[in-house]
């Protein structure tokens, strides 16, 4: 009888330590991560952790999973998601999945995701001098929201760097047109072309 209630014991707490260890319905904590997590919440420590290591093909996956279900654009995630979408996508060659994701973040309701957006395109994409994301960055630069009381926000500089960054006779052309809008701005735009 003894050995019988001992095997009972570790059998039962065997199963409480698979409880505690596993997530319900047999999904593996790194397949949650990547199709399971709601993206309108705050990401957790493990999630962000795990977003952060996945390879482009992972990253893919998910985008495809959470369009699929419903979470079709950048502004369906929660604002940590969506800078965690541009940095990734700033740093990553995620295919086709990627510059409507960052041309979208320059339209984003948040200005630290388009000042954020405004970067990583410019880091992405140096020396490309593509006309499409010119028009992008100079509807951007143009975006009431990027002013507050008649002076340009930072986003502003931020943009200017990018369009700097894309390169080419129009990006600096188009630039040096939008930084004499403000004198906050031309002051910048000589200040970054000086080096």
């Amino acid at each position: 009888m003894a050995s019988r209630k001992g095997t009972n014991e570790l059998l039962r707490a065997l199963l409480i330590f698979m409880a505690i260890e596993s997530p319900p319905w047999g999904v593996s904590p790194c397949h949650a991560a990547e199709v399971g997590f709601e993206p309108k919440s705050t990401p957790t420590k493990a999630e962000w952790q795990h977003f952060h290591k996945m390879s482009d093909a992972q990253l893919a996956k998910l985008w495809s999973y959470q369009t699929g279900r419903g979470n079709k654009s950048l502004s369906d995630w929660s604002w940590q998601w969506r800078m965690g979408w541009l940095q990734r996508c700033g740093t990553q060659s995620l295919g086709v999945i990627c510059q409507p994701i960052l041309l979208t973040g320059l339209k984003d309701d948040a200005m630290v995701i388009r000042a954020e957006a405004a970067t990583r395109i410019g880091d992405r994409f140096a020396g490309k001098s593509s006309p499409t994301l010119i028009d992008a960055m100079t509807a951007a630069y143009k975006d009431p929201r990027n002013t507050r009381n008649g002076s340009p926000l930072f986003v502003c500089d931020r943009i200017l760097e990018a369009l700097r960054k894309i390169g080419g006779k129009r990006a600096s052309s188009v630039a040096a047109r939008l930084a004499k809008a403000y004198p906050e701005t031309k002051e910048y735009w000589a200040k970054i072309n000086r080096h």
